[in-house]
């Protein structure tokens, strides 16, 4: 039986072009290092996976809050 990563790997891919201006592309370029990704494709992969997250549960109604290191939190805004 094949693992999940073989079953990924096989899923259909579609291409997508984006016009993004430079400090976009330099800020995905500098996430993609300091958090080890492997590729640009795999951190707005994970970027939308955390942004379709947050969105859902806005949606079922909940907050989402951010508590930063001295315990202050705050309600992140999706708009």
């Amino acid at each position: 039986m094949f693992g999940k990563k073989k079953i990924e790997k096989k899923a259909k891919l579609s291409r997508l072009n984006l016009a993004l201006a430079e400090l976009v592309r330099a800020r995905i370029e500098e996430l993609q290092h300091e958090t080890g990704a492997q590729t640009l494709t795999e951190v707005v992969s994970k970027s939308l996976a955390v942004y379709d997250f947050l969105w859902s549960r806005k949606k079922e109604g909940s907050k989402v809050l951010i508590e930063d290191s001295e315990g202050i939190r705050r309600e992140l805004v999706l708009l």
